[in-house]
């Protein structure tokens, strides 16, 4: 659906080159929410631009069903357009023109009639929850209505893909959640490919398929959300879960029962969907003469599925501990020795 290769950004200030994307390779399937995640700075937002052209690539190809957009003619850029919605971080409304026309306003650019629009529009208000708002002008709505009239102009022209550029970073938490469970309702009612970028690591494990982590300008780490949990292999990862998952023992509680308790191991144990309800440590002291010690624990939702973390003191004689550890990921657990205890 999306193929960006090789892609780079260069920008020249003040006679300085600065490269804002640096040899980006993304693929995104059809239907695949895709996010983007890294700090101010990374190279998010003008990655996301250069998809639709916004931002015309220094260098490297941006394909969208099999078609590279950095070569289309200017009326062709402008017809593949039609089938890519956007939505921005500060709405980007007509403040002089109502809900209704403000939706209204793509159909009108390419010659749908009065009817064809009435109809398409209130589908649309209808749609995002703004039936009795056509009326409105948007200094009368609140933030995240604001977010739903420009969802629903993107999705006048019935595109293919929608771009979301930091969609819900100027809302409140309980106005973002009711956004992205409407982006997650328009992508599985019609099927629609959205690329997402943002700061916020909660917005990716809420709705996201797969996600890239960018910094400076390049693409440092990419997979599905719950291998990135499970697995982060970068520092900047780490700190962007540790946001909204935190995996890691506090130290103070790491000396501590290295103090009180020592010998054995500490690991940490990963586990996914009906895993998370099944009383495997139960079983395990049921069958090994071992004793599991329960220092930190976490439990969240990633998108539809459920994810932990623990993290416990195993002791024991060694043997029966790697028996134990090998029980552990039998039962389809990913297991991880974070140290020896002395």
């Amino acid at each position: 659906m999306i193929s960006i290769k090789n892609l780079y950004k260069t920008y020249d200030q003040g006679g300085r080159k600065v490269e804002a994307v640096k040899d980006v390779h993304i693929e995104i399937g059809k239907g695949e929410i895709f996010g983007v995640i890294g700090f101010s700075g990374a190279g998010k937002s003008t990655l996301i631009r250069c998809v639709n052209l916004l931002e015309t690539p220094t260098s490297g190809s941006v394909k969208i069903n099999g078609v590279e957009m950095t070569e289309l003619t200017d009326p062709e850029l402008r017809q593949a357009r039609r089938k890519i919605g956007m939505i921005f971080q500060h709405f980007n409304l007509l403040t002089s023109s109502t809900v209704f026309d403000n939706v209204a306003a793509p159909l009108r650019l390419v010659g749908i009639s009065k009817e064809q629009i009435k109809k398409r529009v209130d589908e649309l208000l209808g749609l995002v929850g703004l039936a009795d708002k056509g009326g409105f002008y948007p200094s009368q709505l609140s933030g995240g209505q604001k977010q739903r009239v420009a969802i629903a102009r993107a999705l006048a022209n019935e595109p293919e893909i929608l771009l979301c550029d930091e969609a819900t970073s100027a809302l409140d938490p309980q106005t973002t959640d009711s956004i992205l469970e409407l982006l997650l309702d328009i992508n599985k009612r019609f099927q629609i490919t959205i690329m997402l970028i943002t700061h916020e690591m909660h917005v990716i494990k809420k709705i996201c398929d797969r996600v890239a982590v960018m910094e400076n300008g390049r693409v440092v780490e990419q997979g599905t959300v719950l291998d990135i949990f499970s697995n982060p292999q970068t520092q900047t990862t780490k700190n962007f879960i540790k946001n909204v998952f935190d995996i890691q023992l506090p130290e103070n509680l790491q000396r501590k029962f290295r103090q009180q308790q020592p010998g054995g191991e500490i690991i940490r144990v990963s586990f996914v969907g009906e895993a998370t309800s099944e009383p495997i440590f139960a079983e395990l002291t049921t069958r090994f003469p071992l004793r599991p010690n329960i220092l930190f624990g976490n439990i969240t939702q990633i998108k539809e599925t459920t994810f932990g973390s623990l993290i416990l003191q195993l002791t024991g004689d060694s043997v029966t501990i790697q028996q134990g550890l090998q029980y552990l990921k039998e039962q389809g657990l990913r297991v991880e020795v974070l140290e020896d205890v002395e």
